[in-house]
């Protein structure tokens, strides 16, 4: 519970931060943070009120992870410059909401979390964030620091996450298939909210580091 209270914390605190530096975010693809923040710490607290009532929230986390995926390729679009690149964070977007559709129809259903579309989704992400690193190593862009980069910390965060959540979805699946679901639940909720610890903190950094480089240009 701690844990999670933690979490939970960190994650209002990036809405927060984003309310408070929006001046410096508003002309940058992060202004969409804001809206994104505020839906995600509501669905969080939905949630967690379902599950209090001894209701399942899957549908929740399933239509919302969904729009995750798809606000996360959004910003990639915003952000890549190769034009393949681009094209390739654009399509997935209506392919992956498909893929979804599908999965919660005809595979998995709409009584359980869709681990196969969100296994899809968080390798797409990984290779996003994969496409953004190997942009960002080529000699025409050597001259921005990367550290100094508000989407760098993002990306950092996404890949972190994602890389996780591959491991503990596929463990989830493995643990509930040996009749290990209890167990499973445990440890996907321990690495679950600590990957999200530090996805926002990550968010928390970046929007921080925009208002610097604001700060910066105007003083240049």
């Amino acid at each position: 519970m701690l844990l999670y209270n933690i979490y939970l914390l960190v994650q209002a605190s990036s809405f927060l931060v984003c309310i408070l530096l929006y001046r410096s975010l508003k002309n940058t693809p992060f202004k969409y943070f804001l809206p994104f923040l505020f839906i995600t710490l509501t669905v969080e607290l939905i949630g967690y009120y379902l599950i209090t009532k001894g209701i399942r929230n899957y549908t929740l986390f399933n239509v919302f992870t969904t729009v995750e995926f798809i606000f996360y390729s959004f910003l990639f679009s915003k952000h890549l410059k190769t034009t393949l690149f681009k094209k390739l964070t654009i399509g997935f977007i209506p392919f992956y909401a498909f893929m979804v559709f599908l999965n919660l129809q005809f595979v998995q259903g709409y009584n359980n979390f869709h681990t196969y579309t969100f296994l899809l989704g968080s390798f797409f992400v990984v290779l996003f964030c994969c496409l953004f690193f190997y942009e960002s190593v080529l000699p025409e862009h050597l001259d921005h620091p990367l550290a100094k980069q508000p989407f760098f910390w993002v990306c950092t965060g996404l890949l972190l996450f994602y890389m996780g959540s591959v491991i503990i979805n596929a463990l989830f699946e493995y643990l509930r298939s040996y009749d290990l679901q209890q167990e499973g639940k445990k440890i996907y909720g321990i690495i679950n909210q600590s990957l999200n610890v530090v996805l926002y903190s990550a968010f928390i950094y970046a929007f921080i580091l925009c208002r610097k480089n604001k700060k910066t240009y105007s003083s240049q």
